[in-house]
């Protein structure tokens, strides 16, 4: 029966959840990874970061070259082709994060910014000489235990990063620093890795990744209770609230009161000049008197 099947059918036959699982998971990484892309060409228009901390691109870019080395090993031991679908989720951001991580670098104008950066190499190169000793030292099977759990612990960074802006959207009410597009991503994408480190029966797979679900939703919870400042103080016809109508009556009659105020101020300002020309002053608007 199979050769009588077209092109297309056998396509849709050979298709298996598992194929499907890490199509998605892909997706959702490369979803995630090109996010920043367009703030980063921003950055080298502008030849300058502002404000923008390094710590999510040095994040991505870890991230992905450290995932694609987990799942690399796991693929030489295990002989499990599953392993490989780390590879090809992470290497586009492995690339990807090099490069943000080097704009960020070109550019940076800002002493605390460039400061932090150091920092967070430093602990990159920290991470990455630990792994290199434990495969010189340790049996092959505990070196690959402590590569996954250096992966895993990358994710839980990543995800807990995302509840940075919490304390800030709580105590303000506005929602506006949570970015709303990337959260969003950010959870689709964890929900599929949980499915995909059920599959492959890997709990250093699925645990920060129902973390990283767990701070997107608190995230997208805290934008649907507290939305964008700007739309605070219209109703949803686009007219003035109660207060804006208050305000805006107390400004007319302050300008109403004005006029009066400032004749009030010329009245006062009359008795004084006559008196200082009652005082020996000559009047500006009288001659010499008619005599010489």
């Amino acid at each position: 029966m199979w050769p009588e099947l077209s092109c297309l059918d056998r396509l849709l036959a050979g298709i298996t959840f598992a194929t499907m699982v890490k199509a998605l998971c892909m997706a959702g990484n490369v979803l995630v990874q090109i996010s920043p892309y367009p703030q980063v060409q921003r950055w080298e228009l502008r030849g300058s970061t502002g404000e923008a901390d390094a710590a999510p691109y040095v994040s991505i870019c870890f991230g992905g070259w450290q995932w694609c080395y987990y799942g690399l090993f796991a693929f030489l031991i295990t002989k499990r082709s599953g392993f490989l679908v780390l590879v090809h989720s992470n290497v586009l951001g492995a690339v990807l994060g090099t490069y943000y991580t080097v704009a960020f670098y070109r550019n940076c104008k800002n002493d605390l910014a460039r400061q932090s950066l150091q920092k967070y190499l430093t602990a990159v190169s920290t991470l990455i000489f630990l792994q290199v000793t434990t495969i010189a030292t340790l049996p092959v099977e505990r070196a690959l235990f402590l590569t996954g759990l250096i992966s895993s612990f990358c994710s839980f960074v990543g995800a807990i990063s995302m509840l940075a802006s919490v304390p800030t959207v709580i105590r303000t009410k506005d929602s506006r620093s949570i970015p709303g597009p990337l959260v969003l991503a950010n959870m689709l994408s964890a929900a599929v890795w949980c499915l995909c480190g059920w599959i492959l029966s890997d709990p250093l797979i699925s645990a920060p990744n129902i973390v990283g679900c767990a701070t997107s939703g608190v995230c997208l919870y805290l934008k649907n209770l507290y939305p964008d400042g700007s739309c605070k103080d219209k109703d949803d016809s686009g007219k003035m609230s109660k207060a804006d109508f208050a305000d805006s009556e107390a400004a007319f009659e302050a300008m109403a009161k004005l006029p009066k105020k400032l004749e009030g101020k010329l009245e006062e300002a009359e008795p004084e000049k006559a008196n200082s020309l009652g005082n020996g002053h000559e009047d500006p608007s009288c001659g010499t008197g008619g005599t010489f």
